[in-house]
């Protein structure tokens, strides 16, 4: 039930309560029936019981002396059919009725429920002028009517079940349906729209003071997001002029004629370290552009075989006698977009290949057409990546468990790369790790 919707939840308890609570007043109900019956019968009994005593005392024939025996002709007619004793005043039986079999029903004064040949009776013993009358009544007619009555209940309550479920259910439906649109609203904003906000409803209710708590949150998370977009890129162009004096100035040192050959070395070292750095300026600031959304896109229409050539060169460049290349290139499909970028993103996706590959593996480029879009493939044979690099493998500074300290990178390229495709409207996905092939694949929406 955790899974389910809140709707069902309120239907599902509603239905339940409304069950339990029926159930215990049917318990309740058929309680207090049955005592009522009994109570009746009771009545009904002793009533009988005296009605009986008056006939035979006014009784044009009856027997003078209590002690003598009765006939069945002194009993009332709506007395023949119960279970009667009669005794006089020494405790003698003056009459019993055919119907007992021989059966005694003779107990203490009061009224009580017994059996009577397997049947449930109710049996009440009085004292009356000269006699002592016993007598009992089945509770037959009582049991049946408590059946009708239960069975009605039973027949009725799924019945009130199902209706108050659904209840319930268009209940929870109205009362969730605010929630519903609230998150859906708030799904709507992401990092593209946060200064979007979500629409107050007309209600001044709970669900109005949770919309302005979220609105609230989503202007903190928008100023806070601008300031780090902000930082990044001002942090990464303000970075970039002193590198490059860093670098020309190492350039000089390793250049110049008063260095010895351990120096020299030593220069070269630092200026590897700085071209490092000096990508790393780029791929931040390439970043921030693409978060603040003012990445300047020059698009225009060009044929994707013709960067899927560029790529398969420097695909072949890198990987020279150490990797199979192969390559299966449509021409004729045709892209809007901004080639520089793209080839950032197709360039980052082939060092990547030529880099993970095992020598002696094969590296595979292919560029075909499905309906409207356009499938530029990277794949590269190699071990399966593991569960937890493929769920942040677009993750910045994101590198995986088995890149070796030595190895180049900081872990921006992929996410670089999906930023881009995004920013033109695609998308770059890992569609493959099975321990023999590893693919990348970039779609973008294709010119027909």
């Amino acid at each position: 039930m955790k899974r389910w919707p809140l709707k069902i939840k309120v239907g599902v308890y509603s239905a339940a309560l409304t069950m339990l609570t029926l159930v215990v007043g049917a318990v309740a109900l058929m309680t207090f029936i049955y005592f009522r019956q009994i109570h009746e019968v009771d009545d009904s009994l002793r009533e009988s019981s005296s009605e009986l005593v008056r006939d035979l005392q006014n009784f044009r024939g009856a027997p003078v002396n209590p002690r003598h025996a009765l006939s069945m002709k002194f009993v009332p007619v709506d007395m023949r059919e119960h279970f009667l004793m009669i005794q006089g005043p020494e405790g003698q039986t003056v009459y019993h009725s055919a119907n007992l079999r021989g059966l005694s029903i003779e107990g203490a004064l009061g009224f009580r429920t017994i059996q009577i040949a397997g049947q449930a009776c109710r049996a009440g013993s009085f004292r009356e002028p000269n006699y002592t009358i016993h007598v009992a009544v089945s509770l037959e007619p009582v049991e049946d009517f408590l059946q009708d009555v239960a069975i009605g209940l039973l027949t009725t309550l799924p019945l009130v079940g199902l209706m108050v479920f659904a209840g319930g259910l268009w209940l929870g439906k109205k009362a969730v349906a605010p929630v519903a649109a609230l998150s859906a609203a708030a799904e709507s904003i992401s990092v593209e729209n946060l200064a979007e906000r979500l629409p107050m409803p007309e209600a001044d209710d709970e669900i109005a003071r949770l919309t302005v708590v979220l609105n609230d949150a989503f202007a903190r998370l928008n100023a806070s997001y601008e300031a780090a977009t902000r930082f990044s890129a001002d942090a990464s162009h303000q970075l970039k002029t002193p590198v490059a004096v860093l670098r020309a100035g190492l350039e000089s040192l390793r250049d110049g004629e008063h260095l010895d050959g351990d120096g020299k070395t030593e220069v070269e070292t630092l200026l590897r370290q700085v071209r490092r750095l000096t990508g790393l300026i780029q791929d931040l600031l390439l970043l921030a552009r693409t978060d603040a959304r003012r990445l300047s896109l020059e698009s225009q229409p060009f044929d994707l075989a013709d960067l899927a050539a560029s790529a398969l060169d420097d695909l072949e460049t890198l990987t020279y006698g150490r990797l199979e290349v192969e390559s299966e290139i449509e021409t004729g499909i045709t892209v809007c977009a901004d080639r520089r970028h793209l080839a950032i993103i197709v360039q980052n996706l082939v060092e990547n290949a030529a880099k993970y590959t095992p020598d002696g593996g094969r590296v595979r480029l292919t560029v075909k057409r499905d309906g409207n879009q356009a499938r530029f493939s990277v794949a590269n044979t190699g071990p399966a990546l593991p569960e937890e690099d493929r769920e942040g493998i677009f993750e910045r500074f994101r590198r995986g468990s088995k890149v070796g300290e030595n190895q180049s990178g900081h872990g921006l390229g992929l996410n670089i790369a999906l930023a881009l495709a995004r920013s033109h409207g695609g998308d770059l996905i890992l569609v493959r790790s099975d321990g023999q092939w590893n693919e990348f694949v970039l779609s973008l929406p294709a010119l027909l």
